[in-house]
């Protein structure tokens, strides 16, 4: 009988894992307990890295195969269809999800949730007509280009593609202002979204 303990997001995920198949002589659950992230937090911030360092080498080798221009070209595009797909899959399994500003930001909400680990989100105001809230927090997107040397390439913040898809699959006629409060070299930052009824 094997006395190690596997570690409680395996147990909690094992449904991923239940077709895994290993030879007799390894000693899986040693193999689990050596490489199998040991708290969410860490399995969460494995997966945010992994997406950061995707987005940022996909940057990198398009500005070595079409020029600096395709950097902020094929970035802003990618963020833009992102949030259009994030805002159909939400419509979608939500049908009573009137599009408006209000939906917009439980999007964005759900983002955060899901796929943005290191960001907190701060609401200054919320109505039918404008939505105004703070993202702070740790910019992945920022730190993998940083370390790429691609970060001057880009505007930041980059997600503001992102909200435009959110808010242009809804079909919603907005203005959208961010301003970068803050974002320093470790890549933390503060970034002030405003969207506002046209």
């Amino acid at each position: 009988m094997n006395s190690t303990p596997l570690p409680e997001t395996y147990v909690a995920l094992s449904d991923f894992r239940k077709h895994d198949v290993y030879l007799p002589e390894m000693n899986h659950a040693q193999i689990i307990t050596d490489y199998f992230p040991g708290t969410f937090t860490e399995l969460t911030q494995r997966l945010s890295d992994i997406t950061g360092a995707f987005y940022g080498g996909m940057l990198k080798q398009a500005g070595e195969l079409y020029g600096d221009g395709a950097i902020q070209q094929l970035s802003s595009s990618f963020m833009h269809d992102l949030g259009s797909n994030m805002a159909l899959r939400n419509l979608n399994a939500r049908p009573d999800l009137k599009p408006g500003i209000p939906a917009a930001a439980k999007i964005l909400i759900g983002a955060v949730f899901t796929s943005s680990p290191e960001y907190n989100f701060e609401f200054k105001e919320l109505n039918d007509h404008k939505g105004k809230l703070l993202i702070k927090g740790a910019d992945r997107y920022h730190r993998i280009t940083q370390s790429l040397q691609i970060a001057d390439q880009l505007e930041w913040p980059v997600i503001k593609p992102f909200i435009h898809g959110v808010c242009d699959t809804m079909g919603l006629d907005v203005s959208i202002d961010i301003k970068v409060v803050k974002l320093d070299p470790d890549s933390s930052c503060i970034y002030e979204i405003t969207v506002s009824k046209n």
